[in-house]
């Protein structure tokens, strides 16, 4: 019994010291809030790949099927997708749902005119493969954009003529609106 409790003994101190290390020394790799804060700024605030999967997850689930056609996708900072989408059951009804990365919103309905031409304006989350990697566009849109201290405040995307994603990037001095095609290719650098 005491070959045993020797062998433990230097086992326990090790942990000890090591638990002391860590709770004297505070937390390890600890990012002060202000510098978190800008960082996640200045990456979106939020805007990410796994917010616009959940979202579309989430319609897909309510709606019971693979894939929603839909005509608009906003991505705003603080985790927030807001997404227009056709109803499976009533292609020429559009409603609005918001997701904020753990819960879909109620549908609110959206106002279609008779000349309103859905088919032309809808497209799926396939047919946009740039928001399979959101923090990849946010990163690009400022780097494409040459403002200094920039922040994405908005993501969109739309269909008119063709699908694109606009992305706004902001900062006290400047706005510059960013379009990429789905793929994620710039398209056209637009300061306003």
């Amino acid at each position: 019994m005491k070959l045993a409790s020797s062998q433990v003994r230097p086992a326990l101190w090790t942990v000890a010291i090591a638990l002391t290390a860590t709770s004297l020394s505070g937390c390890i790799g600890a990012v002060d809030r202000m510098d978190f804060d800008n960082q996640m700024r200045e990456r979106g605030g939020g805007m990410t790949s796994e917010l616009v999967r959940g979202g579309f997850d989430s319609l897909a689930h309510r709606y019971g099927v693979d894939a929603i056609s839909v005509t608009s996708i906003d991505i705003s900072p603080i985790e927030t997708l807001g997404v227009t989408v056709r109803d499976p059951e009533k292609p020429s009804q559009l409603d609005r749902f918001s997701f904020d990365g753990v819960i879909l919103g109620e549908p609110i309905p959206v106002q279609v005119s008779v000349t309103d031409d859905l088919d032309a304006r809808s497209f799926t989350l396939d047919q946009v493969p740039a928001l399979a990697n959101v923090e990849k566009l946010v990163d690009d849109a400022l780097a494409s954009s040459g403002v200094d201290d920039g922040e994405v405040s908005g993501i969109s995307v739309s269909r008119t003529e063709s699908i694109h994603a606009s992305v706004m990037v902001e900062s006290p001095r400047s706005r510059v609106l960013v379009v990429f095609e789905p793929d994620g290719t710039p398209f056209l650098v637009q300061p306003l």
